[in-house]
Parts: C-alpha cells; structure tokens; sequence
C-alpha cells in the first residue's frame, strides 16, 4: 500500500526481550486508526515493580487480558497487511514480539529515535555519533500534546506521539529531497568507480576521487535527517578506498608505531585491569567518570580482553548507598544481546574506577586495532595463548535513566 504504514509500540515487564514478557501491545496507521490495541497477560511474571513505575501497568490491570499467544494471529494479520512499519526504539518492540511468534514481513522499517537524534543534536563524543533521546523529548520538541490521547508509556499513547514525530521527521525530509537525491547518485558513482568502473574518474559526478568525497561529506554534514543507507563510517570507507593508497599505509604505520609490540600492550591492558578488579566495591570510594564509547570500540575492546561495561537503566543511582548495584559480567556472547537493547540513552563504558590516563591508553589501543586488523588478531591471540587477568568479571553498571519506550 503506496504511503500506507502502521506504527506499533510495547509496554513490558523488563528490558529482556529472552525473559521479560509483554503487558501491552498498540497499532495504528498512518491516519491514526487504531488497528489493535490491548493488555496483555503475562504466564511467567506476576510482578515488575521497577517497569511498573515507568508505565504504570499494574498485576490486577492484566490479569483478565488475553495472552500473547492468544491475540498473535490478529497481530500478524495486521503486520502482513503492511510493507513499512514504524516505531520509537524499533527494535526493542520487534524483538519481544518476535519472541512471542510474530511475523515481520514488511520491507522497510523507520525508527524515529535514530531519526531524531541528529535533529536534536546531542553529541557523544566518546561514542562517536548523536545521543539517542527519550519519545517524551522528541514529542515535546515538535509540540505534540498528550491530552490528545493517551500519556505516555501507554503503548497507545506512545504509538500517537511517535505518528506525530515521525510526520514532522518527514517534513524535514522532503525540504531536503534535492541534497539526499544528490548524495544517492554520489554514492552510487562511487560504487562503480570500484567496480565495473576499473577506477576511471569519468564516471565521477565531482570530477576526481579527492573532489567526490568532500562534497560527499558536504551533502552528508547538511542533511538533518542522516539517511539510513549511509553513514559517516561509510564515507570514510570510501575515501580509503578511492584515494592513494600511500595514505591508508600511513594510517596503518602510524597506529603501530604507537603499540609496537602486542605482547607489550596485553601487558597494559592486564595492569589496568587490575585496578579495575574491585570495581563494584570501590562505588562508593571513587569518582564516576565513566567514558562512552562506540559500538565499534565496544566491540573490539571485548575482543582483546579490555574491562567494558553496558549502561543501562536501574532505581537508584549508581554510586548511590541507597541500594545495590545490578551487575552484567561482559563477553562477546553476551554483549550483541546487551546491545541491542536500544532503549537505552547510554552505551558501552570503561569502569569509573580507571584513571583518565589508563582510559585514554586503553582508547588509543581499542582504535589501533580497529585500524589495524593483524595488530588485533595478535593481540587477541596472545589473549587466548596466556590467560593473564583476562578471564575476570567485568560489569556493565545500571544507572537510572527512567525510560521504557
């Protein structure tokens, strides 16, 4: 259906779509019909005291729902009558309701957070890309007034809110339409000049590789809503690709210089992380200065073994004697589930508990390896040849950012 869609919101008992179970589930379309819209009884929770706070869904409210299993053909009828879906953390929503059975079939998807957030603006330095920030924000920014419908972290309210965002989003969009049309063509020129192309500048829009990316970057820096089929790592990607190769060699030696040797760094990374080892009883003792970091870092520093952690939300502050912490233990297997867990405005960290210097030397070893495959693959090989410290709990702490969207 030519600009049909639906958007869909959940309200749950957690932030694990593998435990947690739905309370509600909403749909509307684009027109802001409500297609469904009901509570949901839980079979293996009968209390969630901490989402309870957030969305207000009490036990008694849900105790005469249906189940999931009960009202999912419904659902799924609705979500194959559509080609686009559109949501507020997306992803969040699809994994719990793809857990429960539900088919996503749809060819295109539109998450209003990640759209948003370059609107707004709020930049992360340490993760390098904008914050993501709560519907609330986003609703209020475009004036969206709640009293229309339902509050928030109502799932149907939020459906509203989100429909609301989502329009204005696309106003932006279309007052742009020129910039992203001329930056689909760069892109595309770019993607020949590599292949079939044999690396002629003639199939160049701007003339010369050199020339090509600048006004990429240009395009790119204008548009406020930055397009899904391309980012700045993108870019950067090509331009290693297309411009003299002697400068992505320099890039590369410039990063070894700095680590010469991997059995040298391995050792700095298992002195810093012995200091960081009584992290969770040092909360109260030591200053909070944790640094965020990219999903690329995070990724890479779990790799080589560096002491990461996962924010996400918990009642009381950390650092706060009010009440214990929650700890995760950080690896590779668990980290893509943390992660995607998009309802968080936080990201991965480095422990309060390191100095700023041990931070900036464990920084500077995270982007060599990235920049540097076989200087990682070293590293993680001599991670695995000689176990020096690297097998120790590192924790991702839960900091209080009230947000179930």
């Amino acid at each position: 259906m030519e600009n049909k869609y639906i958007v869909l919101d959940t309200e749950t008992t957690g932030l694990n779509a593998a435990e947690d179970e739905i309370l509600q589930v909403s749909i509307i379309d684009n027109e802001g019909a409500v297609l469904f819209d009901s509570y949901i009884k839980p079979t293996q929770h009968t209390e969630w005291a901490e989402a309870e706070r957030i969305h207000h869904i009490t036990p008694e409210m849900v105790a005469d729902a249906p189940t999931i299993a009960e009202v999912m053909p419904e659902i799924n009828d609705i979500l194959n009558r559509y080609d686009k879906i559109v949501g507020y953390n997306l992803k969040f929503d699809k994994a719990f309701l793809e857990n429960n059975g539900a088919e996503f079939l749809s060819t295109e998807y539109a998450d209003v957070m990640k759209m948003f957030a370059p609107i707004y603006g709020e930049w992360n330095d340490q993760r390098g890309s904008y914050k993501w920030q709560k519907l609330t924000i986003a609703a209020d920014y475009y004036g969206y007034d709640w009293s229309e419908h339902k509050e928030a972290h109502n799932s149907l309210g939020d459906c509203y809110a989100t429909l609301h965002v989502y329009k204005e989003i696309n106003e932006v969009i279309k007052n742009q339409k020129s910039e992203y049309m001329l930056l689909g063509r760069l892109q595309m020129d770019c993607n020949y000049y590599l292949g079939a192309g044999n690396r002629n500048s003639k199939h160049l829009w701007a003339g010369t590789p050199k020339e090509q990316i600048e006004k990429m970057k240009e395009l790119y820096s204008k548009l406020v809503v930055k397009p899904e089929w391309l980012s700045e790592k993108n870019i950067s990607d090509y331009e290693k690709a297309m411009l003299p190769q002697e400068k992505v060699e320099n890039e590369k030696e410039q990063s070894l210089k700095s680590f010469a040797r991997a059995d040298e760094t391995k050792q700095r990374i298992s002195d810093i992380a012995d200091n960081c080892r009584n992290a969770c009883e040092l909360c109260d003792k030591q200053s909070q200065n944790d640094i965020f970091l990219s999903e690329e870092q995070a990724v890479q520093a779990v790799k080589l073994g560096i002491p990461v952690g996962y924010v996400t939300k918990q009642e009381v502050h950390h650092g706060s004697s009010a009440g214990l912490h929650t700890f995760y233990i950080l690896s590779e297997q668990n980290y893509s589930t943390l992660s995607n867990d998009e309802s968080l405005d936080k990201g991965p960290v480095f422990h309060y508990t390191m100095t700023k210097e041990q931070k900036k030397k464990m920084l500077d070893i995270i982007n060599a390896a990235i920049k540097d495959p076989s200087f990682a693959k070293e590293i993680e090989k001599l991670k695995r040849d000689d176990d020096i410290g690297f097998n120790m709990l590192w924790y991702a702490v839960f900091r209080t950012v009230g947000v179930f969207l």
